[in-house]
């Protein structure tokens, strides 16, 4: 970030409106909750589109800290919108979800002797949302066991989920294994998402240059 947009950071806080006021109040859960109808309506035709394509996935997922799986594709996009209707019959959105795989034909065996080793296998495979079969791996001479193996399908999950903050006017962005075993959490003002924001969104998931965190708020990022 460049110095003069720290600076307008720090004055745009400095100018915000009072949120205890009822009218700004109103206002920001309004702008929250457009956010997410602008987004669910983007990403289901978006998941429309991409499930037809099937697009190479840019990922380079790390399980064992050696051989990355890589060479996936995209599929099985969804739209997970989680909502209820007001009396009237406005929708109010809790949040919004696009969820998909990265795949591919290949089983992928892990190996590892330590346990250390194995729990962090362990926890990456959580973190790809992978069911694996575990088995002893075993001296041939002796029968005894020297450590664990991990048999399973490439497929990792990934996903973005938009949460509305309707009192600020804002939204979360939780982005999970896009393009590597990574929880990524960032704020942006809801007037950002819009075509440019979610066609960067779009170029991130199949690894295409994009400037999505270019300008968000409390970045945090998770690894397991």
């Amino acid at each position: 970030m460049s110095f003069l947009n720290d600076l307008k950071r720090q004055a745009a806080s400095i100018q915000t409106p009072d949120a205890s006021d009822p009218e700004v109040r109103d206002r920001n859960a309004r702008l929250a909750n457009g956010a997410c109808r602008v987004t669910r309506d983007y990403w289901k035709e978006l998941a429309d589109q991409l499930n037809l394509i099937r697009p190479p996935s840019g990922a380079r997922y790390l399980l064992d800290g050696r051989r990355p799986i890589e060479e996936l594709h995209c599929a099985n996009f969804r739209v997970i919108p989680v909502s209820r209707h007001d009396h009237s019959g406005e929708e109010h959105f809790e949040s919004v979800v696009l969820a998909w795989q990265a795949v591919s034909a290949r089983r992928v065996r892990i190996e590892k002797d330590f346990p250390n080793d194995i729990e962090r296998v362990r926890a990456a495979l959580r973190q790809a949302g992978i069911q694996a079969h575990e088995a002893p791996v075993r001296n041939v001479s002796t029968g005894r066991t020297v450590g664990t193996a991990f048999d399973f399908n490439a497929e990792v999950a990934a996903s973005i989920r938009l949460v509305p903050l309707p009192e600020t006017g804002r939204v979360r962005l939780i982005f999970t294994n896009i393009d590597q075993l990574e929880r990524v959490e960032a704020e942006f003002p809801a007037v950002a998402m819009r075509l440019q924001q979610l066609d960067d969104i779009g170029r991130w998931i199949v690894g295409q240059p994009n400037r999505v965190l270019e300008f968000a708020s409390d970045v945090r990022r998770f690894s397991p």
